[in-house]
């Protein structure tokens, strides 16, 4: 029996009995005194003799009521906030029984979040009734909690779940009886949040999720004629629904190897090793340098000024070659010459055309903050949550040849993004040349972020990229996966890394000392695995960037995801030819 219904109970019942008495006895006992009486008539005992026993009761049954009352008091405000307040029978009896608790539920819903179909039996984000209370609940979980988020009432709420918030409540001018009309209308029911329709494939998403399961790394899918976002993940990843347990979210806090709460896809700068030979082999086209011939010797070619050879992997030289011979074969001694050849500015505008913010300094480039302006997007939420780190080339007087020749093959100063490198794909790959604003919701008007390269120079890229798939690094696994079923253009890339080493027992960094005393974190090389691309190679309806840390070589990690991918989305239909779309013609060819 619930000890605050039997108080309650006791309360209402002493009350209504406490009111019959007294008006009984009013009625029972009213008369008049006589004036006459004299005081020395008066018995000795005359206060208890002649106090009615009926009020002594009534004064017995007062006190019991009080005590009613404080027992009731004490129960919720003692109990209800211990270990009875944590009972899951205990929430679900308050929101039932308490309409002020279920108000306040309602007064916060949110929209939902939808995938691209708009179908409720694939929601990102939805409300589900569980024992008596409305709960948040993210169908996808951990596929894709970087892009949703999270909302709770300890921990606040993070990325889109921001987004479908009810917005702020604005000044009611209306007059007393004008909100008094109201009450009981439509309009007088709680605000909720808008519905979000994302450009996301439910399935693909998932499918990104289960492809980067157990490693650590970023797959990021968009229409390169668009920018639609169709897919975007990040792993390790967590689940939202363990954001408000205390001990769950402590660890996330503290792994600082897996880093589960960190969105790789925006939030981490990574070399892109030989993937931004695609800018350089752009800028050499567009600068008409395209049919310059090196010699690659296994001895390395050294840039001039420097003293370091550049070499490639495990020594290899591959002559005198060309420029399709040398994306087809990725050779860093090639592109390192030819960076060097287009030269600084030309070499930081085709950066900046692609997006990459271009710094003169390298100093300059550390901790540049986010694009808050990159997305196509009206809703000033979703841009701030979903910003992603600056992008940068370092080209100016403050790179020396030698800077420049790493940056050419995706080494050195150059830091990016994995959504930013899947914007360098999507320029190939858009017959145009532009690069377009990404966006993550759908039926928005496509918008240009820069015009990359003439459709002249795309054209010729596209056909560069599509010989690596044919004949080149990426032919192995990744060739073998789609030929007979599909076209497609790409590049591998590995990139070394220097990162900190994480002791496996502390889950902190190692710390070392020098001869000296002097502490420092203990450092070591990462060989993190690229591949980024387009398909169909003729018509590309889909652009890629994959990255995974550790991953050796990019045709032997990376690749193969984005193989099962692009066969996915093939399944679902994102590959099928669509409407034409408006032809977009850029203002300039800078942002």
């Amino acid at each position: 029996m619930n000890i605050s219904f039997i108080l309650t109970l006791i309360l209402i019942a002493g009350c209504g009995w406490l009111i019959f008495s007294l008006l009984l006895s009013s009625l029972r006992y009213r008369r008049s005194v006589s004036t006459d009486m004299k005081e020395s008539s008066l018995p000795e005992d005359f206060g208890p003799r002649l106090t009615s026993v009926r009020l002594r009761y009534v004064r017995w049954a007062f006190a019991l009521l009080v005590l009613a009352a404080l027992g009731a008091h004490a129960y919720w405000g003692l109990f209800s906030i211990g270990p009875l307040g944590e009972n899951p029978d205990f929430a679900g009896l308050k929101d039932r029984r308490d309409q002020r608790n279920r108000r306040a539920v309602e007064s916060t819903l949110r929209g939902w979040i939808y995938d691209r179909h708009h179908d409720g039996r694939k929601t990102l984000a939805k409300y589900r009734y569980l024992n008596g209370k409305i709960i948040r609940d993210y169908p996808l979980g951990p596929a894709s909690a970087h892009l949703i988020g999270y909302s709770t009432l300890v921990r606040g709420d993070a990325q889109l779940e921001r987004a479908v918030a009810v917005p702020e409540p604005v000044k009611d001018d209306r007059s007393w009886w004008q909100k008094l009309a109201a009450f009981s209308k439509e309009e007088s029911r709680p605000p909720v949040g808008k519905d979000l329709i994302l450009t996301i494939d439910y399935d693909l998403q998932r499918e990104a999720w289960e492809q980067l399961r157990d490693k650590r790394g970023a797959v990021v899918f968009l229409d390169p004629q668009t920018g639609e976002i169709l897919a975007l993940a990040s792993s390790p990843s967590f689940d939202p629904a363990h954001v408000e347990i205390q001990e769950r979210w402590a660890e996330m806090h503290e792994d600082m190897k897996k880093q589960p709460l960190l969105n790789r896809a925006l939030s981490e700068y990574y070399l892109p090793g030989s993937t931004l030979k695609a800018v350089t082999a752009s800028a050499a086209i567009e600068a008409r340098l395209e049919n310059l011939t090196f010699t690659c010797k296994s001895s390395g070619w050294i840039p001039p000024g420097s003293g370091r050879p550049i070499r490639d992997d495990e020594g290899e030289a591959h002559g005198t070659i060309n420029l399709t011979e040398a994306f087809t074969r990725s050779c860093n001694q090639y592109f390192a010459q030819l960076g060097v050849e287009v030269e600084r500015q030309r070499m930081g505008e085709a950066a900046e055309r692609f997006g990459l913010k271009v710094f003169t300094n390298p100093i300059d480039s550390i901790g540049s903050g986010r694009q808050f302006d990159l997305w196509n997007t009206g809703n000033r939420v979703l841009s701030s949550v979903l910003a992603p780190l600056n992008s940068t080339f370092v080209s100016g007087r403050g790179a020396t040849r030698y800077d420049l020749a790493l940056e050419s093959i995706g080494q050195g100063y150059v830091q990016l993004t994995p959504l930013q490198m899947a914007l360098v794909a999507a320029g190939v790959a858009n017959e145009n040349g532009l690069v377009m604003r990404p966006t993550i919701e759908l039926g928005r008007e496509p918008l240009l972020l820069s015009q990359a390269m003439s459709r002249e120079t795309a054209v010729r890229m596209r056909g560069l990229m599509a010989s690596v798939v044919e004949r080149g690094t990426a032919s192995g696994t990744f060739g073998r996966m789609i030929r007979g079923r599909m076209t497609a253009g790409g590049k591998t890339g590995t990139a070394q890394k220097q990162v900190n080493v994480i002791d496996p027992k502390t889950n902190k960094p190692v710390v070392i000392r020098n001869s000296r005393g002097r502490e420092s974190i203990k450092k070591e090389f990462r060989i993190d695995s690229w591949f980024i691309g387009f398909a169909p190679a003729d018509h590309p309806r889909i652009a890629f960037a994959v990255v995974v840390e550790g991953g050796g070589y990019g045709s032997r990690t990376s690749a193969p995801i984005a193989g099962n991918l692009l066969l996915k989305a093939q399944s679902l239909g994102l590959l099928n030819p669509r409407n034409e779309i408006k032809s977009l013609r850029p203002q300039s060819g800078k942002r």
